[in-house]
């Protein structure tokens, strides 16, 4: 099906996509360490705990990308918005997996994996 779908792209039969074609990527991201979470033993309530940070991570860099929205109308510095925008989505993801790893090692700490 992938096959088909790329090729209908490369012909422009069907149109690229990139919104959904980040989001699939984003989903297997999520998906893969769903599953190397389970393999080390942890419980769906828990790898919902820590893929939840990141969920939760992603609304609030939305929110700062929304910021983006008409910066550079009637906007004589626009790159000086942009640049404290793209600081602050820096600080938010490392802020998320900082806080994804101690929450990973709190759980193998309380449960001895």
């Amino acid at each position: 099906m992938k096959f088909i779908k790329n090729i209908g792209k490369m012909f422009g039969i069907i149109p690229e996509n990139k919104t959904e074609e980040i989001r699939e990527q984003r989903n297997k991201i999520l998906d893969e360490m769903a599953r190397k979470l389970t393999e080390v033993g942890f419980t769906k309530e828990e790898i919902d705990e820590v893929l939840n940070i990141q969920i939760e991570s992603e609304k609030k860099i939305q929110e700062q990308k929304d910021l983006l929205i008409g910066t550079n109308i009637n906007n004589p510095e626009p790159a000086i918005i942009m640049k404290e925008i793209m600081t602050e989505i820096r600080y938010l993801e490392e802020k998320a997996a900082k806080e994804m790893r101690a929450k990973i090692a709190e759980i193998r700490q309380k449960r001895g994996i």
